[in-house]
């Protein structure tokens, strides 16, 4: 119950600095105010994440390496955002994939992409429900954007997808912390590293 408080904290947290952000109504340009908001708002999603991550791998978290994968994941997002706004949506899903498990102290760099080895339907079925809340999310930022504006849309928004964004991470997080039983498993389950 602490993780899922401390959880909370972080999401509401977040918002606030996201919120606060908006606040001033900065125009995008090359202004010290504005790229000091956007720094700002940068670090405060690179620490939420961070903290999301480690918070859902459970005790021994390793921070290090929640903090590498969630910095190399938004980079890269960002990036194929720039290039191509139709790369936007299967980034973020494999982002989530590959990210979430990366504050388990048991997990290994592969571990969620190993999940649709391990649990085929369970994993595609997540990563369905994964995209159809990436898509949702975004339909209702933009409907909240335009219904609710400045600060106060900025502080919803940023609790909605936050909390969304943390119960996809305990879902994955959980998928590649489950285990094979190899007992009713086939053969190819059998066969396969079960690290």
């Amino acid at each position: 119950m602490r993780r899922v408080l401390l959880v909370a904290a972080v999401v509401l947290g977040n918002a606030v600095v996201q919120a606060l952000c908006v606040l001033p109504g900065a125009t995008p340009a090359v202004d010290p105010l504005f790229l000091a908001l956007l720094a700002a708002s940068v670090l405060s999603l690179v620490a939420a994440a961070t903290a999301v991550v480690a918070l859902v791998g459970g005790p021994g978290a390793r921070w290090v390496r929640a903090l590498a994968a969630v910095v190399v994941a938004l980079v890269i997002v960002g990036a194929l955002a720039v290039v191509s706004s139709a790369t936007v949506v299967p980034s973020l899903l494999v982002a989530v994939v590959l990210v979430s498990p990366a504050g388990d102290p048991d997990a290994t760099a592969w571990g969620g992409l190993r999940a649709f080895a391990r649990h085929p339907v369970r994993a595609v079925l997540l990563a369905v429900l994964t995209l159809l809340a990436i898509v949702v999310l975004s339909v209702a930022a933009l409907l909240l954007g335009f219904l609710v504006t400045g600060w106060l849309g900025s502080l919803l928004t940023w609790i909605v997808v936050g909390a969304a964004a943390a119960l996809l991470v305990r879902a994955w997080a959980g998928l590649v912390r489950r285990r094979v039983d190899l007992s009713t498993a086939g053969p190819a389950a059998r066969t396969a590293r079960t690290d």
